[in-house]
Protein backbone atom coordinates (compact mmCIF):
# COMPACT_ATOMS: atom_id res chain seq x y z
CA UNK A 1 0.00 0.00 0.00
CA UNK A 2 1.39 3.68 -0.98
CA UNK A 3 0.13 6.10 1.39
CA UNK A 4 0.35 9.93 0.88
CA UNK A 5 -1.73 12.46 3.16
CA UNK A 6 -3.52 14.64 -0.48
CA UNK A 7 -4.44 12.86 -3.59
CA UNK A 8 -2.04 14.96 -5.62
CA UNK A 9 0.92 13.56 -4.45
CA UNK A 10 -0.16 10.13 -5.83
CA UNK A 11 -0.09 12.10 -9.23
CA UNK A 12 2.93 14.42 -8.50
CA UNK A 13 5.34 12.99 -5.95
CA UNK A 14 4.77 9.13 -6.29
CA UNK A 15 3.98 8.99 -9.85
CA UNK A 16 4.59 5.89 -11.83
CA UNK A 17 5.78 3.85 -8.65
CA UNK A 18 2.59 2.03 -8.29
CA UNK A 19 2.25 1.26 -11.95
CA UNK A 20 6.20 -0.03 -12.42
CA UNK A 21 5.58 -2.17 -9.28
CA UNK A 22 2.11 -3.31 -9.99
CA UNK A 23 3.42 -4.59 -13.76
CA UNK A 24 7.08 -6.19 -11.54
CA UNK A 25 4.61 -8.52 -9.35
CA UNK A 26 3.26 -6.52 -6.42
CA UNK A 27 -0.49 -6.17 -5.80
CA UNK A 28 -0.98 -2.28 -5.40
CA UNK A 29 -3.23 -0.15 -3.47
CA UNK A 30 -3.66 3.61 -2.93
CA UNK A 31 -4.38 5.47 0.13
CA UNK A 32 -4.79 9.15 -0.01
CA UNK A 33 -7.20 11.58 1.27
CA UNK A 34 -9.98 12.21 -1.32
CA UNK A 35 -9.38 14.43 -4.21
CA UNK A 36 -10.27 15.76 -7.64
CA UNK A 37 -7.48 13.43 -8.88
CA UNK A 38 -8.12 9.88 -8.22
CA UNK A 39 -9.95 9.24 -10.68
CA UNK A 40 -7.18 10.16 -12.78
CA UNK A 41 -4.12 8.23 -10.47
CA UNK A 42 -6.63 5.53 -10.79
CA UNK A 43 -6.36 5.39 -14.82
CA UNK A 44 -3.33 6.18 -14.78
CA UNK A 45 -1.41 3.74 -12.16
CA UNK A 46 -3.88 0.98 -12.97
CA UNK A 47 -4.41 0.68 -8.92
CA UNK A 48 -6.94 0.73 -6.85
CA UNK A 49 -7.64 3.49 -4.29
CA UNK A 50 -9.02 3.64 -0.76
CA UNK A 51 -10.29 7.18 0.40
CA UNK A 52 -8.79 7.74 4.04
CA UNK A 53 -9.04 11.50 4.99
CA UNK A 54 -5.36 12.36 6.08
CA UNK A 55 -5.39 16.12 7.36
CA UNK A 56 -2.05 17.79 6.74
CA UNK A 57 -3.03 20.48 9.67
CA UNK A 58 -2.65 19.26 13.37
CA UNK A 59 -5.88 18.44 14.25
CA UNK A 60 -5.53 15.71 17.43
CA UNK A 61 -9.31 14.35 17.00
CA UNK A 62 -9.13 14.09 13.51
CA UNK A 63 -5.75 12.25 13.21
CA UNK A 64 -7.14 9.98 16.08
CA UNK A 65 -9.98 9.17 13.51
CA UNK A 66 -7.38 8.91 10.42
CA UNK A 67 -5.39 5.82 12.40
CA UNK A 68 -8.57 3.76 13.34
CA UNK A 69 -9.64 3.99 9.56
CA UNK A 70 -6.48 3.27 8.45
CA UNK A 71 -5.68 0.49 10.80
CA UNK A 72 -9.15 -0.80 9.69
CA UNK A 73 -7.99 -0.62 6.12
CA UNK A 74 -4.72 -2.96 7.46
CA UNK A 75 -6.32 -5.37 8.88
CA UNK A 76 -8.56 -6.07 5.99
CA UNK A 77 -6.36 -5.96 3.49
CA UNK A 78 -3.44 -7.28 5.20
CA UNK A 79 -0.78 -5.61 3.38
CA UNK A 80 2.98 -7.25 3.71
CA UNK A 81 4.53 -3.58 3.12
CA UNK A 82 3.65 -0.30 3.62
CA UNK A 83 4.98 3.01 1.83
CA UNK A 84 3.93 6.23 2.88
CA UNK A 85 5.08 9.65 2.02
CA UNK A 86 4.54 13.21 3.50
CA UNK A 87 4.69 14.51 7.22
CA UNK A 88 1.00 13.44 8.35
CA UNK A 89 1.07 10.27 6.16
CA UNK A 90 4.38 9.20 8.18
CA UNK A 91 2.86 9.54 11.02
CA UNK A 92 -0.37 8.41 11.19
CA UNK A 93 0.53 5.60 8.44
CA UNK A 94 3.49 4.54 10.88
CA UNK A 95 1.10 3.96 13.86
CA UNK A 96 -1.51 2.44 12.30
CA UNK A 97 0.21 -0.13 10.76
CA UNK A 98 2.39 -0.79 13.98
CA UNK A 99 -1.07 -1.52 15.47
CA UNK A 100 -1.89 -3.74 12.42
CA UNK A 101 1.13 -5.18 12.56
CA UNK A 102 1.91 -5.11 9.23
CA UNK A 103 5.62 -6.38 8.85
CA UNK A 104 7.33 -4.19 6.49
CA UNK A 105 6.76 -0.38 7.54
CA UNK A 106 8.29 1.99 5.47
CA UNK A 107 8.64 5.84 5.19
CA UNK A 108 10.09 8.21 2.41
CA UNK A 109 11.31 11.13 4.41
CA UNK A 110 11.24 13.60 1.65
CA UNK A 111 12.26 16.89 3.86
CA UNK A 112 12.46 17.56 7.33
CA UNK A 113 10.15 20.21 8.55
CA UNK A 114 11.21 20.99 12.03
CA UNK A 115 14.19 22.56 11.43
CA UNK A 116 12.40 25.65 9.54
CA UNK A 117 9.38 25.96 11.75
CA UNK A 118 10.21 28.15 14.62
CA UNK A 119 9.72 27.98 18.96
CA UNK A 120 6.60 25.39 19.86
CA UNK A 121 5.29 24.57 17.10
CA UNK A 122 8.71 23.27 15.36
CA UNK A 123 9.06 21.26 18.61
CA UNK A 124 5.98 19.85 18.08
CA UNK A 125 6.78 18.65 14.72
CA UNK A 126 10.27 17.52 15.30
CA UNK A 127 8.34 15.07 18.27
CA UNK A 128 6.10 13.70 15.48
CA UNK A 129 9.10 13.22 13.33
CA UNK A 130 10.94 11.11 15.72
CA UNK A 131 7.13 9.55 16.80
CA UNK A 132 6.88 8.27 12.84
CA UNK A 133 10.55 7.13 12.90
CA UNK A 134 9.64 5.10 15.96
CA UNK A 135 6.46 3.08 14.68
CA UNK A 136 8.38 2.37 11.16
CA UNK A 137 10.27 -0.40 10.04
CA UNK A 138 12.36 1.16 7.42
CA UNK A 139 13.07 4.93 6.79
CA UNK A 140 13.90 6.15 3.80
CA UNK A 141 15.30 10.00 3.72
CA UNK A 142 15.61 10.97 0.03
CA UNK A 143 18.75 13.01 0.43
CA UNK A 144 22.18 12.10 2.52
CA UNK A 145 22.39 15.68 3.89
CA UNK A 146 18.73 15.18 5.42
CA UNK A 147 19.82 11.20 6.47
CA UNK A 148 22.89 12.81 7.79
CA UNK A 149 21.19 15.77 9.63
CA UNK A 150 18.66 12.79 11.15
CA UNK A 151 21.52 11.02 12.40
CA UNK A 152 23.74 13.55 13.62
CA UNK A 153 21.19 15.18 16.20
CA UNK A 154 19.65 12.00 17.48
CA UNK A 155 16.43 11.77 15.90
CA UNK A 156 17.01 7.98 14.69
CA UNK A 157 19.77 5.29 14.91
CA UNK A 158 21.98 5.01 11.86
CA UNK A 159 20.89 1.32 11.34
CA UNK A 160 17.18 1.76 10.82
CA UNK A 161 17.43 4.65 7.86
CA UNK A 162 19.33 4.78 4.92
CA UNK A 163 18.65 6.33 1.22
CA UNK A 164 18.14 4.54 -1.61
CA UNK A 165 20.17 4.87 -4.97
CA UNK A 166 21.63 8.43 -5.39
CA UNK A 167 18.36 9.58 -3.43
CA UNK A 168 15.08 11.52 -4.41
CA UNK A 169 11.71 10.34 -3.50
CA UNK A 170 10.84 9.59 -7.78
CA UNK A 171 14.28 9.94 -9.59
CA UNK A 172 13.28 12.28 -12.88
CA UNK A 173 11.78 11.15 -16.17
CA UNK A 174 13.80 11.25 -18.70
CA UNK A 175 11.62 10.12 -21.42
CA UNK A 176 9.30 13.00 -20.50
CA UNK A 177 11.83 15.80 -19.77
CA UNK A 178 14.02 15.64 -22.88
CA UNK A 179 14.81 18.63 -24.97
CA UNK A 180 14.79 15.67 -27.61
CA UNK A 181 10.94 14.98 -27.32
CA UNK A 182 9.83 18.98 -27.40
CA UNK A 183 7.02 19.68 -30.26
CA UNK A 184 7.81 22.83 -31.54
CA UNK A 185 4.11 23.40 -32.43
CA UNK A 186 3.31 22.68 -28.70
CA UNK A 187 5.56 24.78 -27.58
CA UNK A 188 4.62 28.01 -29.72
CA UNK A 189 1.23 27.28 -27.65
CA UNK A 190 2.98 27.26 -24.11
CA UNK A 191 4.28 30.48 -25.65
CA UNK A 192 0.96 32.16 -25.79
CA UNK A 193 -0.24 31.03 -22.13
CA UNK A 194 3.09 33.23 -21.19
CA UNK A 195 2.42 36.48 -23.46
CA UNK A 196 5.44 35.52 -24.55
CA UNK A 197 7.22 37.92 -27.21
CA UNK A 198 10.52 37.57 -28.92
CA UNK A 199 13.62 38.91 -27.09
CA UNK A 200 11.81 38.94 -23.93
CA UNK A 201 13.52 36.02 -20.86
CA UNK A 202 12.28 34.04 -18.62
CA UNK A 203 12.51 32.82 -15.46
CA UNK A 204 10.60 29.87 -13.63
CA UNK A 205 9.98 28.81 -10.57
CA UNK A 206 7.87 25.78 -10.27
CA UNK A 207 6.50 24.75 -6.69
CA UNK A 208 3.33 25.66 -4.44
CA UNK A 209 2.36 29.56 -3.86
CA UNK A 210 3.70 29.46 -0.51
CA UNK A 211 5.96 31.49 1.83
CA UNK A 212 7.65 27.99 2.69
CA UNK A 213 9.34 27.82 -1.03
CA UNK A 214 10.83 31.12 -0.62
CA UNK A 215 8.01 33.10 -3.68
CA UNK A 216 8.05 36.02 -1.41
CA UNK A 217 12.24 36.24 -1.74
CA UNK A 218 11.78 36.02 -5.72
CA UNK A 219 8.85 38.25 -6.33
CA UNK A 220 10.79 41.17 -4.52
CA UNK A 221 14.03 39.99 -6.39
CA UNK A 222 12.82 40.31 -9.61
CA UNK A 223 11.03 43.61 -8.51
CA UNK A 224 14.63 44.74 -8.25
CA UNK A 225 15.49 42.86 -11.55
CA UNK A 226 12.67 44.17 -13.55
CA UNK A 227 14.24 47.96 -13.21
CA UNK A 228 17.60 46.66 -14.98
CA UNK A 229 15.81 44.19 -17.40
CA UNK A 230 13.21 45.52 -18.92
CA UNK A 231 12.39 42.32 -21.19
CA UNK A 232 12.35 40.13 -17.89
CA UNK A 233 9.57 37.70 -17.39
CA UNK A 234 8.66 35.66 -14.16
CA UNK A 235 6.45 32.93 -14.67
CA UNK A 236 5.53 31.17 -11.37
CA UNK A 237 4.34 27.49 -12.23
CA UNK A 238 1.90 26.28 -9.41
CA UNK A 239 -0.90 26.49 -6.64
CA UNK A 240 -1.27 29.24 -4.75
CA UNK A 241 -2.20 27.94 -1.39
CA UNK A 242 -4.21 30.11 1.38
CA UNK A 243 -4.48 27.85 3.65
CA UNK A 244 -1.47 26.59 4.60
CA UNK A 245 1.62 28.93 5.13
CA UNK A 246 0.28 31.95 2.56
CA UNK A 247 2.04 34.15 0.60
CA UNK A 248 1.58 38.44 2.09
CA UNK A 249 -0.43 40.63 0.89
CA UNK A 250 1.92 42.61 -0.90
CA UNK A 251 3.56 39.59 -2.92
CA UNK A 252 0.36 38.45 -3.69
CA UNK A 253 -0.99 41.99 -4.98
CA UNK A 254 2.60 41.85 -7.11
CA UNK A 255 1.50 39.09 -8.69
CA UNK A 256 -1.81 39.95 -9.38
CA UNK A 257 -0.49 43.75 -10.92
CA UNK A 258 2.42 42.94 -12.33
CA UNK A 259 2.06 42.01 -16.24
CA UNK A 260 5.72 40.44 -16.10
CA UNK A 261 4.43 38.00 -13.69
CA UNK A 262 2.47 35.33 -14.96
CA UNK A 263 1.44 32.98 -12.52
CA UNK A 264 -0.16 29.28 -13.84
CA UNK A 265 -2.03 27.00 -11.73
CA UNK A 266 -0.54 24.00 -12.60
CA UNK A 267 -0.32 21.97 -16.02
CA UNK A 268 0.78 18.20 -16.21
CA UNK A 269 3.48 19.34 -19.34
CA UNK A 270 5.98 21.00 -17.05
CA UNK A 271 8.73 20.35 -19.71
CA UNK A 272 7.67 22.67 -22.20
CA UNK A 273 7.71 25.56 -19.50
CA UNK A 274 11.50 24.62 -18.89
CA UNK A 275 11.52 24.64 -22.22
CA UNK A 276 11.04 28.23 -22.44
CA UNK A 277 13.29 29.15 -19.40
CA UNK A 278 16.35 30.75 -19.49
CA UNK A 279 16.74 30.49 -15.62
CA UNK A 280 15.30 28.37 -13.25
CA UNK A 281 15.35 29.88 -9.79
CA UNK A 282 14.15 27.59 -6.61
CA UNK A 283 14.26 29.82 -3.35
CA UNK A 284 12.99 26.97 -1.52
CA UNK A 285 13.31 27.28 2.41
CA UNK A 286 13.23 23.30 3.01
CA UNK A 287 13.34 19.99 0.98
CA UNK A 288 13.72 16.48 0.52
CA UNK A 289 15.39 16.53 -2.91
CA UNK A 290 13.16 18.06 -5.21
CA UNK A 291 12.14 16.71 -8.31
CA UNK A 292 12.14 20.28 -10.23
CA UNK A 293 15.75 20.66 -9.99
CA UNK A 294 16.52 17.37 -10.94
CA UNK A 295 14.05 18.02 -14.09
CA UNK A 296 15.30 21.62 -14.38
CA UNK A 297 18.57 19.37 -15.21
CA UNK A 298 17.23 17.15 -17.36
CA UNK A 299 16.14 19.86 -19.40
CA UNK A 300 19.17 21.62 -19.51
CA UNK A 301 17.99 25.07 -17.66
CA UNK A 302 20.40 26.63 -15.91
CA UNK A 303 19.74 27.16 -11.97
CA UNK A 304 19.88 29.24 -9.20
CA UNK A 305 18.44 27.63 -5.59
CA UNK A 306 18.68 27.79 -1.96
CA UNK A 307 21.56 26.49 0.06
CA UNK A 308 19.31 23.46 1.99
CA UNK A 309 19.62 20.04 2.67
CA UNK A 310 17.90 18.26 -0.91
CA UNK A 311 18.95 21.26 -3.10
CA UNK A 312 22.94 20.94 -2.29
CA UNK A 313 22.79 17.17 -3.04
CA UNK A 314 21.52 18.02 -6.30
CA UNK A 315 23.14 21.08 -7.16
CA UNK A 316 26.92 21.65 -6.64
CA UNK A 317 27.61 25.27 -6.19
CA UNK A 318 29.47 26.92 -9.06
CA UNK A 319 29.82 23.49 -10.92
CA UNK A 320 26.12 22.80 -11.99
CA UNK A 321 24.49 25.83 -10.57
CA UNK A 322 24.49 28.69 -8.02
CA UNK A 323 23.23 28.43 -4.50
CA UNK A 324 22.31 31.53 -2.74
CA UNK A 325 21.49 31.96 0.98
CA UNK A 326 18.08 30.43 1.96
CA UNK A 327 15.52 33.44 3.17
CA UNK A 328 18.10 35.96 2.09
CA UNK A 329 16.41 38.44 -0.64
CA UNK A 330 19.85 40.74 -1.72
CA UNK A 331 21.76 37.05 -2.03
CA UNK A 332 18.83 35.86 -4.57
CA UNK A 333 19.01 38.89 -6.22
CA UNK A 334 22.64 38.87 -6.58
CA UNK A 335 22.98 35.48 -7.55
CA UNK A 336 20.13 35.98 -10.12
CA UNK A 337 21.77 38.97 -11.26
CA UNK A 338 24.83 36.97 -12.08
CA UNK A 339 23.52 34.36 -13.98
CA UNK A 340 21.22 36.56 -16.36
CA UNK A 341 24.67 39.07 -16.86
CA UNK A 342 26.56 35.55 -17.57
CA UNK A 343 24.72 33.15 -19.95
CA UNK A 344 27.76 31.13 -21.11
CA UNK A 345 28.86 30.47 -18.11
CA UNK A 346 25.27 29.24 -16.33
CA UNK A 347 25.44 27.06 -19.51
CA UNK A 348 28.54 25.34 -18.76
CA UNK A 349 26.75 24.74 -15.32
CA UNK A 350 23.86 23.02 -16.66
CA UNK A 351 25.43 20.76 -18.95
CA UNK A 352 27.02 19.88 -15.84
CA UNK A 353 23.92 19.26 -14.42
CA UNK A 354 22.89 17.37 -17.10
CA UNK A 355 25.30 14.91 -17.15
CA UNK A 356 24.67 14.07 -13.43
CA UNK A 357 21.05 13.79 -13.84
CA UNK A 358 21.15 11.21 -16.91
CA UNK A 359 24.01 9.52 -15.15
CA UNK A 360 22.79 8.85 -11.55
CA UNK A 361 19.17 9.48 -11.30
CA UNK A 362 16.87 7.47 -13.86
CA UNK A 363 13.37 7.24 -12.28
CA UNK A 364 13.30 3.47 -13.82
CA UNK A 365 16.94 2.46 -11.89
CA UNK A 366 15.52 3.88 -8.93
CA UNK A 367 12.16 1.79 -9.45
CA UNK A 368 13.97 -1.27 -9.31
CA UNK A 369 15.83 -0.08 -6.32
CA UNK A 370 13.17 0.14 -4.53
CA UNK A 371 11.63 -3.39 -5.77
CA UNK A 372 14.98 -5.16 -4.55
CA UNK A 373 14.41 -3.11 -1.41
CA UNK A 374 10.51 -4.16 -0.85
CA UNK A 375 11.58 -7.87 -1.21
CA UNK A 376 14.29 -7.62 0.59
CA UNK A 377 12.90 -6.54 3.85
CA UNK A 378 9.46 -9.08 3.29
CA UNK A 379 11.85 -11.32 3.37
CA UNK A 380 13.66 -10.59 6.29
CA UNK A 381 10.43 -9.73 8.44
CA UNK A 382 8.99 -13.12 7.26
CA UNK A 383 12.51 -14.94 9.08
CA UNK A 384 12.21 -12.84 11.77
Amino acid sequence: MRITAASLALKISVRGQMKYMRSHGFDVTMVSSPGPEVDEVIAAEGCPHIAVNISRKITPFGDLVSIYKLYRVFRKYKPHVIHSENLKANLLGMIAGWLAKVPVRIQTMAGLVSPNVPSLKGKLIRIAEIISFRFATDVWPNSNSSLQYMVNTGMIKPGKARVIGGGSSNGVDLQKYNREVISESRLEEFRKTIQYKPGERVLLFAGRMVKDKGVQELVAAFLRLQEQFPSLKLVLLGPLEEDLDPLNTVTKEAIRDNRSIIHINWTDEVEYYFALAELFVFPSHREGFPNVLMQAGAMKVPVVCSDIVGNIDIVDDKKSGLWHYVKQEEDLYQKVLFALNNSAEMKAMADALYKKMTGSYDRFVLYAKYRDAYIELIKKRAAA
